[in-house]
């Protein structure tokens, strides 16, 4: 399962937040509460997050009511992408400052990569590791696991999880907490 965090500060000012370390908002907590509570009948064997604290704080919420007493893995793969310039800026800031179409194109193209950032295929990239030696693993094993991160980690990470091409995994909308029940392909051995 798949849940991005809830609400944060940045979205709620319409920022790049990337690898800034921002707060849930007090509707973000909510919004991580009533994820859970839609998957209660659930139980994770494992529950992995980026360890920034707006995906931290949702998996220890989801955790406590999913699994209580179930330890909260952090992995720094799972962190969102790092939008260098971008980050702290507002998104019509970032537009005014270096146009519609670079904006658009460093967002969602899988090779964009903004100044000082990361591209879609790096993040990309970051994750194989994880996914082959952590998560696939625990899924082939029969594993149950929820896994808490961001928009951009969490839709490069469903490519490596559902086979998708990165290019049709950029286009997958990934609402704050709302969980994802991908088809699994679990990695060649």
């Amino acid at each position: 399962m798949l849940l991005r965090h809830g609400e944060s500060t940045a979205n709620a000012g319409d920022t790049f937040a990337g690898q800034l370390d921002v707060p849930l908002t007090p509707a973000g907590v909510v919004e991580a509460r009533a994820a859970a509570t839609g998957l209660a009948r659930w139980r994770p064997d494992a529950v992995h997050s980026s360890p920034l604290a707006r995906a931290a704080g949702t998996a220890a919420i989801a955790g406590s009511i999913l699994a209580p007493g179930l330890p909260v893995e952090h992995y720094s793969a799972l962190v969102e992408r790092h939008y260098g310039a971008l980050q702290g800026l507002r998104r019509d800031d970032a537009r005014e400052r270096y146009g519609d179409e670079a904006v658009a194109c460093w967002r969602r193209s899988p090779g964009g990569v903004p100044p000082g950032g990361e591209s879609l295929e790096m993040v990309h990239e970051r994750l194989r590791p994880y996914w082959h030696q952590v998560l696939g693993p625990l899924l082939a094993s029969g594993s149950s696991v929820l896994v808490v991160a961001h928009g951009n980690s969490l839709r490069m990470l469903l490519a490596h999880v559902s086979g998708l091409e990165v290019s049709e995994a950029v286009a997958v909308e990934v609402p704050t907490a709302t969980p994802l029940r991908p088809e699994v392909r679990l990695p060649a051995r």
